[in-house]
């Protein structure tokens, strides 16, 4: 199962005070936070004032997986793959680089997502997902196809 970071699970561990001093409401700033358009310490009173420092290390902890995560915030493990090439025909993205994958077939564009070869997913341009930014969409149909648990979307 996937970890997913709710803009709203970062909001409650801000300090609700919208002083603005990262340039904006503390709710646009969670939202900057789960989007990694922003960084923890850019919050002045978050880092600085000593109230807050459970609510600094609970969102420390949240957003661990998020900070650690690739680019894409979508991991793939090949050595779980099963070849099935669900996620290459499921893919909207893949299948705009790639429109034969539209017809169920396995990707030969060099510029696509990814193919499978020999058996396994082979990730070609993982940066164009629909997750990547700037479009940071929360499209997650590759981990609802990919029944071998290959891949996860982690936040």
């Amino acid at each position: 199962m996937s970890t997913r970071v709710s803009t709203l699970q970062v909001y409650k561990l801000l300090p609700g005070t919208n002083c603005k001093k990262c340039e904006t409401t503390c709710m646009g700033f969670a939202v900057k936070l789960v989007r990694r358009e922003a960084k923890i310490e850019d919050c002045p009173p978050l880092v600085s004032d000593p109230k807050y420092s459970d609510r600094l290390a609970k969102l420390r902890e949240l957003l661990a997986p998020l900070l650690s995560a690739a680019e894409t915030l979508v991991q793939v493990d090949p050595e779980k793959c099963i070849g099935c090439g669900n996620c290459i025909v499921a893919c909207p993205e893949n299948v705009i680089l790639d429109p034969s994958s539209a017809r169920g077939r396995n990707s030969k564009s060099p510029d696509a997502l990814w193919t499978v070869e020999d058996g396994k997913i082979k990730v070609l341009h993982l940066e164009k997902c629909r997750r990547y930014p700037p479009s940071r969409m929360n499209c997650n149909v590759c981990e609802v196809v990919c029944f071998s648990g290959a891949i996860k979307v982690v936040a």
